[in-house]
């Protein structure tokens, strides 16, 4: 089965370009809300992207966002009205516009019908972000968070470029409270204990603690067996072997969309039945998205999950 970009290959094209940059009560993790627009900013404002500052002479009216992790940022902070088209990709919420768009086209007239103001790409494709300058459309290059900080960055850049900094300051704040409760949850649960992520069931890529999702893991003070196979790659691939050797506590399927994934499957490979993860029932189906996507509504929900998870497996 032929694996979409917005998994795999969306998270190591991330990667190469990162130094150019279950649901709750909480708002953010239900459906989606456009919150009232707070005070704008005065326009012009500037903004730090991914390949230099950004001004934007007023406020935008015509979004078209081409990065789902934005586009769950958007809808957050009250911006969900101003954006007229998503990529393919964006599939949270279910109401937003979405297109054909992929974030891989060539030719930036392919975008002129919906008379975008502000264009947000999630990593440089081609020559797109200088044919949309030399049309005079800003270009906002949100690259993909490494970081729990850096998603607080691109929301208040959000904020600043959409003309709702307070929607993205209340965000930012439930944001806060939502990871802090989750860990409160955990209870300590899972300190120590080791951790697989697979992005692909074939040919074995995973992502180091360095990228956004190993943050996550992180915040349970959960280590990744992956890091010891980086060698300078945050989305590595490593070998059954390495795997069977390393015999980590958890295992996370982030391939169960693409391609069918599960733990039945996981532990009829070769060799894997000996797995710890496997014998302690440890070896859980994710979502692709929680390995491609930095927006709020995955990170949140994501983390409430494994907050689950760790408690339970306490248990096993």
């Amino acid at each position: 089965m032929k694996r979409p970009r917005a998994t795999i290959a969306f998270v190591i094209a991330c990667s190469l370009f990162a130094t150019c940059g279950v649901s709750s009560a909480s708002p953010a993790l239900g459906g989606a809300v456009d919150r009232p627009a707070a005070t704008s900013p005065a326009f012009p404002v500037s903004v730090k992207s991914g390949d230099g500052t950004v001004r934007i002479a007023s406020r935008p009216e015509r979004i078209l966002c081409l990065s789902p992790s934005a586009t769950q940022m958007l809808y957050e902070i009250g911006a969900g009205s101003q954006v007229v088209g998503v990529d393919e990709y964006s599939t949270w919420p279910a109401n937003a516009p979405r297109t054909k768009f992929s974030g891989d086209e060539t030719n930036a007239e392919d975008y002129l019908y919906l008379k975008p103001d502000l264009v947000i790409f999630a990593y440089p494709s081609g020559t797109m972000i200088q044919q949309l300058q030399k049309l005079k459309i800003p270009v906002l290059l949100l690259s993909a968070a490494t970081t729990i900080a850096n998603v607080d960055s691109q929301l208040a850049e959000l904020g600043t470029a959409t003309g709702h900094v307070s929607g993205a300051k209340n965000v930012e704040s439930s944001f806060a409270a939502d990871i802090a409760s989750a860990v409160r949850t955990a209870g300590g649960h899972g300190r120590g204990a080791t951790y697989y992520i697979e992005l692909d069931p074939t040919n074995y890529y995973t992502a180091t603690s360095g990228t956004f999702i190993g943050a996550e893991f992180s915040l349970f003070g959960m280590r990744d067996i992956a890091d010891g196979a980086g060698h300078g790659s945050e989305y590595p691939q490593i070998s059954p072997e390495y795997i069977l050797k390393e015999d980590p506590d958890y295992v996370f399927l982030a391939d169960t969309v693409c391609c069918g994934a599960n733990a039945e499957t996981f532990a009829r490979r070769p060799g894997f039945g000996v797995l710890n993860a496997v014998h302690l029932h440890h070896v859980i189906g994710v979502n692709d998205s929680v390995a491609s996507q930095w927006g709020p509504h995955t990170m949140e929900t994501f983390v409430s999950l494994l907050a689950r998870v760790l408690r339970q497996g306490a248990s096993s």
